[in-house]
Order: C-alpha cells, then sequence, then structure tokens
C-alpha cells in the first residue's frame, strides 16, 4: 500500500471532522453540507474496506492456482 493511500480509519477521521463541523455551524444548510459529506466520507470507507477484500480475495485465489 503506497503512502498516498487512504486507510479506513482516514475516511472515519475525516467523518468525524465533518460531524464536528456541523456540530458548529450556525445555518442549517451549512450542518446539512457537513453532514452530507460526512455520510460520503463513511460510504468511501466501505467502498474501499469492499475493494480491498476482493483483491485480497483474488490475490489468495491466484495463489492457490499457481
Amino acid at each position: 500500500m503506497g503512502s498516498t493511500t487512504m486507510v479506513t480509519t482516514d475516511h472515519r477521521k475525516c467523518a468525524e471532522e465533518c460531524l464536528a463541523m456541523a456540530r458548529l455551524a450556525d445555518a442549517e444548510s451549512d450542518k446539512a453540507l457537513w453532514l452530507t459529506l460526512a455520510q460520503s466520507w463513511v460510504r468511501l470507507g466501505e467502498h474501499v474496506a469492499r475493494m480491498e477484500e476482493r483483491a485480497t480475495a483474488v490475490e489468495t485465489s491466484e495463489e492457490v492456482v499457481a
């Protein structure tokens, strides 16, 4: 994994930071934006985790074949 690759914990941290910003926001529209961003970070983290699982499964099956 390269140094520029985000891990699931990084995505979670970004989501938590967005939630904190939502709590601090005065305008409801700003809160909604921060909450949407937080949800996007969570979904991205979940997607990355699924892709990593699939890649690991493929690598494992290739090792069994070889």
